[in-house]
């Protein structure tokens, strides 16, 4: 796997991925997901995925009997594509993540992305899960969670 190395002479944005939008990109090749992992593909972006991402993955792979070894094989394929580690969590991050994020499943996601948005001013985070999107949530992440739609249009602007 592509582990994430800082290249602060990147000059394209940098995408935080979450599960759906992984997931619909695998499950949908002509869909707007899928164009997202295109445009890294090319240079456009660099996308980043939480390894705690592709632990939920690979759960729904064997529920579903399907040998998850398809997906980094496919990883492997793509340029700019990089698995990401969390790493510990401080207590105040913990408390952070218990007191906005509801979900206990999208905690380690709201951690390594306000942590990521905290050290870069260039990355943003897509999802499609709405309580990511609530006001609070969306401010602590400094207004930076897109749809994929979205993030498409900024990246294809610009």
């Amino acid at each position: 796997m592509n582990y994430l190395k800082k290249n602060t002479q990147n000059s394209h944005p940098e995408v935080i991925i979450d599960t759906n939008t992984f997931f619909s990109a695998l499950y949908n090749p002509e869909g707007n997901e899928a164009y997202l992992l295109e445009l890294a593909d090319k240079g456009k972006c660099s996308i980043q995925i939480l390894d705690y991402v592709l632990d939920e993955l690979k759960a729904v792979f064997n529920r579903k009997e399907i040998d998850f070894k398809l997906v980094t094989d496919l990883l492997h394929t793509y340029d700019n594509i990089y698995i990401c580690e969390l790493g510990e969590l401080s207590s105040k991050e913990m408390e952070l993540a218990k007191k906005n994020v509801s979900d206990s499943n999208d905690r380690p996601i709201f951690v390594f992305v306000y942590r990521r948005i905290k050290d870069d001013d260039d990355v943003y985070f897509v999802s499609g899960d709405q309580g990511f999107f609530e006001d609070e949530i969306f401010e602590l992440l400094d207004e930076k969670v897109f749809t994929t739609r979205e993030i498409l249009k900024k990246i294809t602007s610009e």
